[in-house]
């Protein structure tokens, strides 16, 4: 199936477009106008055109339509829809509806699960405020924890209110050493005591922002001194997608590599997420679907991507 773009000044120029390229076989896919109000139609064609393949339009069109109202229930832009539907577009309508979206995902995404988390490694959890990374590391405690892997915590959170303390709290109750630092001059030394008795070192930092230089370079010193750690950027599920893309993008210049969704309970919409982890090229590490610490973090795949994308992780009094 060929894929193509016509812009026009209005519907009828962009319909005539189409039919002096395509002839009368071509199928519009989606259509949109843009901040300059010019038309955009995107089309596709069979490449030969035997009876058989009238059919497989007529499947690919409804689908195609179904998928872009989906994507926008969670307000994704058209740049990614237009992603997914090239990605779509080399997948046989054989497949039933659920899995070609599953195989589309799998080609647009890496995915490099946290969970379980390995021996030997080491995982700086990092956000804006409010991202949910504490709960994150202090599930992937429990979670290695449960796994009967031996598991030490470091936490850099001096900021917030009660922040070390709620982290000490809750790796008490688990069993687990919790180191508190006041600043990164010692981190990578007591990382690497650390690592001689134990299996995994998750860190908790602060609350970043953004926007601000010297919090991007903290996250680089982190970066620099822990070279084979995973940096783990925590985003909640609900945000603005082009504040969810600018926020991510800038994490991703700072260092972070891996994207953990959180808080999906919390929202309808995870298109910030998806944007974030398409437009800033990061592996979906997985997601933390609550705020219960006992909750295990989800496996990253394609699979889990598809139904937290449906709405099927919960079943909404408003469904």
């Amino acid at each position: 199936m060929k894929l193509k773009t016509f812009f026009a000044d209005n519907i009828p120029e962009a319909m005539m477009a189409v039919k002096q390229t395509f002839g009368e076989n071509a199928v519009i896919i989606s259509s949109g106008r843009l901040p300059n109000h010019q038309v955009r139609l995107v089309v596709a064609i069979e490449e030969n055109n035997p009876e058989q393949n009238s059919l497989d339009q007529e499947i690919r069109q409804k689908r195609a339509a179904y998928f872009q109202n989906l994507l926008a229930s969670h307000g994704v832009f058209d740049s990614y829809y237009e992603r997914l539907l090239n990605a779509l577009s080399r997948k046989s309508v054989k497949l039933t509806e659920e899995k070609w979206l599953v195989t589309a995902l799998e080609e647009m995404y890496v995915y490099k699960s946290i969970a379980p988390l390995k021996k030997n490694d080491v995982y700086v959890f990092l956000g804006s405020a409010g991202s949910g990374k504490t709960t994150a590391l202090i599930k992937a405690a429990f979670q290695a924890k449960s796994n009967r892997l031996k598991v030490a915590c470091i936490t850099l959170d001096r900021q917030k209110v009660c922040g070390a303390a709620e982290l000490e709290r809750s790796a008490g109750w688990m069993n687990i050493v919790c180191t508190c630092l006041n600043d990164l001059a010692r981190l990578n030394e007591t990382v690497t005591v650390l690592r001689l008795s134990h299996d995994v070192i998750l860190i908790d930092t602060p609350a970043y922002n953004p926007y601000n230089p010297a919090d991007l370079a903290q996250i680089n010193e982190i970066k620099t001194q822990l070279s084979d750690a995973e940096m783990i950027y925590t985003q909640q599920a609900g945000l603005d997608c082009k504040e969810a893309e600018t926020q991510g993008a800038l994490f991703a210049k700072a260092g972070c590599t891996v994207l953990l969704g959180t808080k999906l309970d919390l929202a309808h919409s995870v298109g910030g997420l998806l944007q974030t982890a398409l437009f800033g090229s990061y592996q979906w590490g997985g997601w933390s679907k609550s705020n219960k610490l006992t909750d295990y973090l989800l496996e990253a795949g394609s699979g889990t991507l598809n139904n937290i994308i449906r709405g099927m992780l919960y079943k909404r009094e408003d469904d």
